[in-house]
């Protein structure tokens, strides 16, 4: 009996010292906080995109993608949700091991990094069409109004006012209209 019990103890020593030795060239784990901006992993896309055949190879496909906005943030857990817009993806929660802070390019240090802005999309009759992401202010110009829009994947060096009359069938102009009633 005493042997067995001299191995466990030597077990559960071995198991204390493997774990010492591994922990120690770790670095502490990032915490995020809800409102913060994070790249995701792709590393789970490229495995899936490779695993299809045909001789496929992920060599060019990015490493991380984003910026994404935390939503709900679980640091006991290491779990963070995430707002994907335009995703079908359906998991609310990422472990942060697949998340990195981003930080924005500083385009007079970095020109060559800066990401091309997303164009218009197409419509039906082949016209261009810019995405709006909301309306951010309005303005009276003549007997009309004018409306600060945001374009989805641009910043607010990128609004342009436009005429009230341009924007009549967006949904961003009913929300606008429905939390700024007109006096």
């Amino acid at each position: 009996m005493l042997d067995v019990m001299d191995a466990q103890d030597r077990l559960l020593a071995a198991k204390v010292n493997q774990a010492h030795y591994a922990n120690q060239d770790r670095g502490a784990e990032v915490k995020y906080e809800v409102g913060d901006l994070v790249l995701m992993s792709t590393e789970n896309r490229r495995r899936a995109y490779k695993s299809k055949g045909d001789g496929r190879v992920a060599k060019f496909m990015p490493r991380f993608d984003g910026p994404y906005e935390v939503t709900k943030a679980h640091p006991d857990s290491s779990t963070y949700s995430l707002k994907l817009p335009f995703s079908d993806v359906k998991v609310d929660g990422f472990h942060s091991k697949l998340l990195k802070l981003w930080k924005p390019n500083n385009p007079l240090l970095f020109p060559d990094r800066q990401f091309p802005e997303p164009g218009p999309t197409l419509n039906t009759d082949g016209e261009p069409e810019w995405l709006v992401e909301k309306i951010v202010d309005q303005r009276k110009r003549g007997k009309g109004h004018q409306y600060l829009v945001r374009y989805v994947g641009y910043g607010p060096e990128d609004d342009r006012w436009l005429p009230g009359a341009e924007l009549d069938e967006l949904e961003a102009m009913d929300k606008w209209l429905e939390e700024h009633p007109q006096t």
